[in-house]
């Protein structure tokens, strides 16, 4: 493959999102009112102080919980959805039905997703600046290939994924035209949902060029090392500095900037995404200011 671009970014969109919020003791009855005839299918529920269940064919969870949300002194409602399983209809229901019934309202996980048609398996990807993220779980295939890397802990306020979403997809019986499909996916929760826009100022994406090295053995080891970083432990204190100033010295193919660009390009888009969300419950504060 030649020098990528912005172009082999297939898409970038929002995946998971989780929306928490206050529901008002006075309006839980509205929203049982609500759930019903509108393909929702209960879980579980308790009077007026906790009900759970799925709306819209199953595509959205929800739970109230207002003893739970007392003793942790937390928001009592949640919801749950992948806003690309929903249709536009779907959206705009729960937009201008199920939002406006939330005080305090906000989106405490956002998942950020970048589509690409290249090999992001080929790739390291190196925290930088104060990021403390360390790869903790990876899976390969029979012949050492990596499939899916997580970077960061699942507790954190950010992880990154990594995976081959053809493979995935080929998986669950579903058959892709694209002879390549990556996907490098934030789970961003709390305050960094604020940060989608800046997720790639803690992350560089690089790829060494090992073939510059004469000596087959110093290839085959680096390419141990990368693949097996928890192995720099068991090197000697010289040969860690030996190869460390062979990486520091070969080129490296940096696509960082493909990533950034790509997203600085669809950053507006994205924001009025999640604006959306809210803008019909700011109508229905203001009216009931008045």
């Amino acid at each position: 493959m030649g020098i990528l671009d912005v172009s082999n970014i297939l898409d970038i969109h929002f995946d998971k999102m989780t929306i928490l919020g206050d529901l008002n003791s006075k309006k839980v009855f509205q929203f049982k009112q609500l759930l019903k005839g509108n393909d929702t299918s209960l879980i579980d529920s308790r009077f007026h102080d906790y009900v759970r269940g799925k709306l819209l064919d199953d595509l959205v969870y929800f739970e109230y919980d207002k003893i739970k949300a007392k003793s942790f002194n937390t928001r009592n409602f949640r919801m749950e959805f992948n806003p690309n399983n929903l249709t536009d209809e779907q959206i705009l229901w729960l937009q201008t039905h199920v939002i406006p019934l939330l005080s305090d309202v906000g989106i405490t996980r956002l998942d950020l997703a970048f589509d690409v048609d290249f090999d992001l398996s080929e790739y390291q990807f190196l925290p930088i600046g104060n990021s403390r993220q360390k790869s903790t779980v990876e899976f390969r295939d029979a012949s050492r290939k990596l499939e899916t890397l997580y970077i960061g802990k699942r507790q954190s306020d950010k992880m990154v994924r990594l995976y081959n979403k053809k493979l995935e997809q080929e998986n669950k019986g579903n058959v892709s035209d694209l002879p390549t499909w990556w996907r490098l996916e934030f789970e961003l929760k709390r305050e960094t949902v604020n940060e989608f826009g800046e997720v790639f100022d803690t992350l560089q994406i690089k790829k060494p060029d090992l073939n510059e090295l004469e000596k087959i053995e110093d290839r085959a080891i680096l390419y141990y090392l990368l693949d097996y970083p928890q192995e720099w432990s068991n090197l000697s204190k010289r040969k860690k500095e030996k190869y460390r100033k062979m990486l520091r010295e070969i080129k490296e193919e940096d696509i960082t900037l493909v990533f950034k660009k790509g997203l600085e390009k669809k950053k507006a888009e994205l924001l009025q995404q999640l604006d959306d969300w809210f803008k019909n419950q700011y109508k229905v504060f203001e009216s009931n200011e008045i």
